[in-house]
């Protein structure tokens, strides 16, 4: 699947935002870190194959503190196979955990989705990440929809930062490109229950603007049958736009074309 020097160069969403979970190709852990909006305290790791983790005795997973998320994300996780976690607010609370709530774990680790519900309130966990080849096929609840929204709203400058430099930097600076105003962002979310893809593959520059096509290509879990027949599902697109960047404005609009 197309990656220039690492960096994956289409982003796909479809979007549930009833269960508020999104399943996304092309957003690695290392860009979802850099770009929600605050940063995260501890990881309780699922399954993962980081080697500089923790081990908590109660409940026999291994879990990240906060000074080590940074490690963590510049690691090789795409070479994991599976990596799932879920967020921890305070690393006493592991020690609350009852056998039911070991249970779900176990079982949102081993199968990918939630026993009950993906939130555990002893652990007041924001997220559950669950990822298979990570930044290919990718799996994750949002207790607030607005961390989503701020997400979508700096992974598209960080993209074009990325991909233009041929690099990713973890270092929380200002972008060079504005992130996307909230207005937009609604607009973009909402077009992720049909299966949203942005084409950096296709990014055009001009003196005046940058300009990324966007679609909406449906419901796909299997990612290679996305990304194998992406032209035709570009083709019967219900959707063909360009999400554009005016560069003396800096102002950001979605035209449809």
């Amino acid at each position: 699947m197309s990656k220039t020097d690492g960096i994956r160069d289409l982003i796909y969403i479809n979007g549930n935002l009833n269960e508020r979970f999104f399943i996304t190709y092309g957003i690695e852990f290392k860009e979802f870190v850099y770009s929600i909006p605050s940063e995260l305290s501890n990881i309780l790791l699922l399954k993962h194959q980081f080697d500089e983790s923790d081990f908590h005795f109660g409940t026999l997973l291994d879990y990240v503190e906060r000074e080590q998320i940074d490690k963590l994300a510049q690691d090789n996780v795409y070479g994991y196979g599976n990596f799932c976690w879920i967020d921890v607010e305070e690393l006493s609370s592991l020690d609350l955990l009852e056998p039911h709530d070991l249970a779900a774990l176990l079982y949102l680790g081993h199968y990918q989705k939630p026993l009950h519900s993906p939130f555990n309130n002893k652990l007041n966990n924001q997220f559950v990440y669950l990822a298979h080849d990570d930044g290919r096929f990718n799996k994750t609840y949002y207790r607030d929809v607005y961390d989503m929204k701020h997400l979508m709203s700096r992974i598209v400058p960080l993209k074009i930062s990325s991909l233009n430099h041929k690099r990713f930097s973890l270092l929380r600076k200002k972008s060079e490109y504005p992130a996307l105003p909230l207005v937009l962002v609604n607009t973009l979310l909402t077009l992720t229950n049909d299966g949203l893809l942005l084409d950096f593959q296709h990014m055009g520059h001009t003196r005046r603007d940058i300009q990324i096509p966007v679609y909406t290509i449906g419901e796909f879990l299997d990612m290679d049958e996305m990304y194998n027949d992406l032209e035709e599902h570009k083709r019967t697109s219900k959707l063909k736009a360009n999400l554009i960047l005016n560069k003396k404005d800096l102002e950001w609009s979605l035209i449809e074309s």
